[in-house]
Parts: C-alpha cells; sequence; structure tokens
C-alpha cells in the first residue's frame, strides 16, 4: 500500500511502512523516508527558487568529504518524467559497509529540488525502483500545480 505526503505544497506517495521524517518549518525544507529497517533513505531538500543548485550540490559534496574520507563522486543524470536531474554518484563506506548515494538537482518552476537517495550498494538497485517512483510522483505533482 501506498502512502501520502501533501503538505507545503509538496505531495509524493510513499510505501506506507517507510517511516516519515519531516522536521523542517524554515527553508531549505527537507522531508525524508527511511526504510522499515532504516537502511535505506529518499529525502527531498527544496530551496527557494533563486537558489543556486551548483552551489547547494558543491557544499552538499564538501560535507560528505569532510565525513568520508574514501569519497568516490561520478557525475550522475536521471529522469523524472519530462525533466532531466543534474547530479552526482558518490560511494563511501560507511561502518564497513559501501553506501551509493545519488544527489540529483531539478529546477522547477517554485523551487529548486535536491533528492537524495541513499543505500547499502548491494541494495542500491532494487531500492532504485521504489526511489524513483516517489520522485516521479512529487515531479507530477508539483507539474499539476
Amino acid at each position: 500500500m501506498t502512502a501520502v505526503y501533501d503538505k507545503r505544497g509538496l505531495k509524493f506517495l510513499y510505501p506506507e511502512n517507510w517511516k516519515l521524517i519531516d522536521d523542517s518549518t524554515d527553508l531549505p525544507q527537507v522531508i525524508t523516508l527511511e526504510t522499515p529497517d532504516g537502511s535505506s533513505t529518499w529525502s527531498v531538500h527544496v530551496y527557494p527558487p533563486e537558489t543556486d543548485g551548483d552551489l547547494v550540490l558543491k557544499e552538499t559534496l564538501e560535507s560528505l568529504q569532510e565525513t568520508y574520507e574514501d569519497l568516490e563522486i561520478f557525475p550522475h543524470g536521471q529522469q523524472f518524467g519530462k525533466l532531466n536531474a543534474t547530479g552526482v554518484e558518490a560511494m563511501f563506506y560507511c561502518l564497513d559497509f559501501l553506501i551509493r548515494a545519488q544527489l540529483c538537482l531539478l529546477q522547477t518552476r517554485n523551487s529548486v529540488l535536491l533528492l537524495w537517495t541513499q543505500a547499502e550498494d548491494r541494495e542500491f538497485d532494487k531500492q532504485q525502483i521504489v526511489f524513483q517512483a516517489i520522485g516521479t510522483s512529487l515531479l507530477r505533482s508539483l507539474d499539476e500545480t
């Protein structure tokens, strides 16, 4: 079954057994979803439309590099309906697990979005189907507004 997030101009579908974390009240607004076991996450970071997305991505990567010294970064693009997302894929070790993260930037009419997905490398491809569906439902709802 699916649950629906519908607050502050954002609407998307997600698996009802995933944990929703929505603590933000100011921009950037951050909504995070976690799998029941906490091993995989999907999050959207919402910035005002005039935000420099390249700077957001650069600062995010700098923060990751400070935390994970073995961080590897590769260019990555992704398609969400009619929108092309630009970004990176990052690989790093955390507690002996190889973690794969994808950070994708999207410019919409009303905001700059950073979509951040993360899972253990062995699980990422399986979770990517769900990550893609959540992101697509979010962007489809933004097209309707």
